[in-house]
């Protein structure tokens, strides 16, 4: 596998940052060593609008938990995320709502999932998630997951 310019699409967990939400696993240098890969050109990044789901859902319940106005971070994160030209924005095609289907009816419950892990097997992509339960599920169904990878083991791969 080429890890020069390597087409990266995301998972919500890495956009949830961008509002300020601390991960569990991610830390702030491993944020940083991404953005210096992207800025040097070794990975681009897409996301699909399909995490917008997620992505709302988690900053308010966050927002409620922390009891604060986030509403001037969303904006800055929105904008940030939508126009810097950072991201690529990607849509999912018509086979990779067919292949999303399917993993639903083999039962992965979790749609957003199954249209992310689409697009990145129908455009060729590596889908940067740390779901090692839904990695494991798509090898019991006989689903290939090697574009599937972490942060921590893509930077490593990246160092080499």
């Amino acid at each position: 596998m080429n890890y020069t310019n390597l087409k990266v699409l995301l998972d919500s967990t890495y956009i949830l940052p961008s509002f300020g939400i601390e991960v569990e696993g991610i830390s702030d240098e491993h944020l940083i060593q991404l953005r210096q890969a992207r800025i040097k050109g070794k990975i681009k990044f897409y996301c699909s609008p399909v995490v917008w789901v997620e992505i709302l859902g988690k900053v308010y319940r966050e927002s409620k938990c922390l009891k604060i106005n986030v509403e001037d971070v969303v904006e800055i994160a929105v904008t940030s995320l939508l126009e810097s030209g950072f991201y690529e924005w990607i849509q999912p095609s018509s086979n990779s709502i067919k292949l999303a289907f399917k993993l639903r009816m083999l039962g992965h419950k979790d749609n957003i999932d199954n249209i992310l892990y689409a697009i990145s097997k129908t455009n060729n992509l590596i889908f940067l998630t740390m779901d090692d339960e839904f990695k494991e599920f798509l090898s019991k169904h006989g689903h290939k997951t090697n574009n599937l990878i972490d942060h921590i083991s893509l930077l490593n791969k990246l160092k080499k």
